[in-house]
């Protein structure tokens, strides 16, 4: 009885604002760090930056420990190596496991250049501002809401481009066969033009190629615009049901 007790108690704690603000804190120091040591300028603190990312993931092991522990609190149903498993292969489970990577590993590569590709999963805990940040559950909690109807657009759309990248491979590859080489080629040509991002490294130069092309940056605004009204009606929804609660 007093284990199960001190697994809700665990699991409470970790729900407390008090813990949720101090992980988000050191979440964005810890980010922060990793971005300025980028910066030939901040190279003489290198050493502080690593020591800080050093300490947070052992923080972060004894949160993921902690986790494991108290994850039979979630799912009460369950039994409790089950529960305890869910936790580990679930997103955050997961996600929790890479941020204690550097604080495992570093012992053993600290003075080597592997740390530093030991650390480059570290920057895998933005994903942690997710259970911390109110903003980013909305966000979550807003596309699982409407995620049949995304999906739907999703493929519509990927389906344009797959179409578009066939049809624009066997119109251009006779007067282009060094830039249209292969299918896998105008696929990346669909992406850019669907997208409308239009970087120019690769184009069609003729007359039906170029048609095309403006008729897929058209089709792609149009269709680009119906996953931004879904998520956007989405929001607009949740944050009413929001309001009506507090009402």
């Amino acid at each position: 009885m007093n284990m199960h007790n001190n697994i809700y108690t665990v699991q409470n704690m970790l729900k407390s604002k008090v813990v949720r603000f101090f992980a988000m804190l050191v979440i964005l120091i810890s980010i922060s760090c990793v971005v300025l040591s980028s910066f030939k300028e901040f190279q003489p603190y290198g050493w502080l930056f690593q020591s800080f990312i050093h300490l947070a993931s052992l923080l972060f092991l004894i949160e993921y420990v902690l986790r494991i522990y108290s994850a039979p609190a979630l799912n009460p149903e369950l039994p409790a190596y089950r529960s305890r498993l869910r936790y580990i292969f679930s997103f955050y489970g997961i996600v929790d496991f890479v941020a204690v990577i550097p604080f495992v590993m570093t012992y053993l590569y600290w003075d080597t250049e592997t740390v530093h590709i030991i650390i480059l999963p570290y920057v895998f805990i933005v994903f942690k501002l997710i259970r911390y940040s109110t903003a980013f559950q909305l966000i979550l909690k807003v596309m699982k809401s409407v995620r049949s109807e995304l999906l739907t657009a999703f493929t519509a759309c990927l389906i344009i481009i797959c179409f578009s990248a066939i049809l624009v491979y066997f119109v251009e590859k006779g007067a282009q066969p060094e830039v249209f080489k292969n299918i896998g080629d105008s696929m990346w040509w669909a992406v850019i033009t669907f997208t409308t991002v239009g970087y120019g490294d690769i184009y069609p130069v003729t007359p039906i190629g170029r048609i095309l092309c403006a008729f897929i940056s058209f089709v792609g605004i149009a269709m680009l615009a119906i996953p931004t009204g879904i998520i956007s009606s989405a929001f607009i929804a949740s944050m009413k049901d929001k309001l009506s609660k507090k009402d």
